[in-house]
């Protein structure tokens, strides 16, 4: 059980390095960036199974559709 406790505890470490990430693209205006990375927080939330907010998914939307 701590096995699997410890790398829930990495993989969401490094979901969260990757949102603080992803905030640092969007003020930079690099969001073909900005998507490669928002998928791999995706990918990281589905295997930790956790449910991508309706915020993020807004946040998304914004990001690829901006001007």
């Amino acid at each position: 059980m701590t096995i699997c406790i410890d790398r829930d505890l990495s993989v969401r470490s490094v979901r969260d390095s990757l949102r603080e990430l992803l905030a640092v693209l969007d003020r930079l205006k690099q969001q073909r960036a900005a998507m490669q990375v928002s998928s791999a927080i995706e990918l990281l939330n589905d295997e930790l199974g956790e449910k991508t907010s309706d915020t993020d998914v807004d946040e998304l939307i914004h990001r690829i559709f901006s001007d």
